[in-house]
């Protein structure tokens, strides 16, 4: 045999030991690519319906444990995992999340928690070309902590345009005023017993003003009880008062049923929160009435100057609007402002309400269309729910 030859062997020799090398390493990476894939896709589904079932589980805490850990029995089965597998570790605890430290810590009193724990690890996620490498199988897991969130008391004053507009229908063929007044009712319903509720409207026809006829009135003071406001929201009719929108009326409406609160609140103790303070603020159109400039200025004493109102000085509905905002927002006061329909969706509106924090939104615009009714419900709901509601922290 030639040299040449031998070479030609040794060659071939060699390709072959460096292909089936190579067929390792791109098994390897076949390996790892399906199968971390996968892990992947596992691990997100699993977080998915851990959330889920910490979210159900905190609605049982009015409940008791049986009913906490049933929940998320059936929201884990619903999501496709078998909660009777050996394969899944479910860990369900109960106990107080502080905020401040954004800190679980399990409890051993069911009626006294707050904050739920939700811990799964599922062992049974199958590894496709991990047998390759003596790798049958993977783990994942997830964990997720619910709460009831912040329990500091409100006051909501809700501030619902009366005028003549109200009376246009909308897409469930009940009109603006009826939608509004079951939003606002659906909203009271949504509020805790800690928390109270008054109600003011505009435009009202005061007739002891001359020009400045439209404004806004007070209807019913702060009150634990809910029934005097739930029963004024229900009296109230299309075109109630009169045509004509002073939105700004509305909102020094809003603010004097905070001011003239005719029982305050028991003197706070060291370790009870302050109480919130919200104005929510309805209307379906533009603002075309002025109201006369809080005194001395728009800051945190501002009030409405004494009458009579003259012609003098001439008063701008627009800057009315401002003014009364800024004077309910310096007083520290979350100023929520509902417009529908596109008359009412305008940069001054926008502007009024409250700055975004901590992923609050105060400005909330319900469009005309198929599902205007159903928005304009979620949003006072949501209102309603604020901070009480339960929520993910962890």
């Amino acid at each position: 045999m030639s040299l040449v030859n031998q070479h030609s062997k040794l060659r071939r020799g060699s390709i072959l030991v460096l292909s089936a090398v190579f067929m390792v390493f791109v098994l390897g990476m076949a390996a790892f690519t399906a199968d971390f894939g996968y892990m992947q896709v596992s691990k997100t589904r699993l977080r998915a319906a851990v959330d889920a079932a910490a979210l159900a589980a905190i609605d049982e805490l009015s409940s008791d444990e049986a009913a906490m850990n049933q929940s998320v029995t059936d929201l884990l089965s619903a999501n496709g995992y078998d909660t009777t597998s050996s394969d899944l570790v479910v860990t369900a605890e109960y106990g107080n999340w502080d905020i401040d430290a954004r800190v679980f810590t399990a409890g051993s009193v069911f009626n006294t928690a707050d904050a739920i724990r939700i811990s799964v690890v599922d062992n049974g996620i199958p590894a496709f070309f991990g047998p390759v490498f003596g790798e049958d199988g993977y783990s994942a897991g997830a964990e997720a902590v619910a709460t009831l969130a912040s329990t500091v008391p409100r006051d909501i004053v809700v501030v619902i345009d009366c005028s003549t507009s109200m009376d246009a229908n909308m897409s469930n063929g009940l009109t603006r005023m009826e939608n509004t007044k079951d939003a606002a009712t659906a909203m009271v319903d949504e509020l805790l017993p800690e928390d109270r509720v008054g109600l003011a409207v505009f435009s009202w026809k005061d007739p002891a003003r001359n020009r400045w006829e439209k404004t806004g009135r007070p209807e019913t003071d702060l009150d634990f009880d809910k029934t005097d406001t739930l029963d004024r929201i229900d009296d109230l009719e299309d075109g109630f008062y009169t045509s004509g929108t002073n939105v700004a009326g509305g909102l020094r409406a809003g603010l004097d049923v905070i001011l003239a609160d005719p029982n305050p609140r028991p003197p706070i103790g060291i370790d009870d929160p302050l109480p919130e303070q919200i104005i929510v603020l309805m209307t379906d159109g533009q603002t075309n009435k002025p109201e006369p400039y809080p005194v001395p200025n728009d800051g945190p004493t501002g009030t409405l100057p004494p009458p009579p109102y003259k012609k003098k000085p001439k008063y701008k509905s627009n800057t009315s609007v401002t003014k009364w905002s800024n004077t309910i927002k310096a007083r520290d006061i979350k100023l929520h402002v509902i417009t529908l329909g596109a008359s009412a969706h305008s940069s001054l509106m926008v502007n009024a309400a409250s700055p975004d924090e901590d992923d609050t939104t105060y400005y909330h615009h319900v469009a005309n269309g198929g599902s205007d009714a159903e928005n304009l419900l979620e949003v006072f709901r949501t209102i309603g729910i604020g901070n009480h509601g339960p929520k993910l922290v962890k």
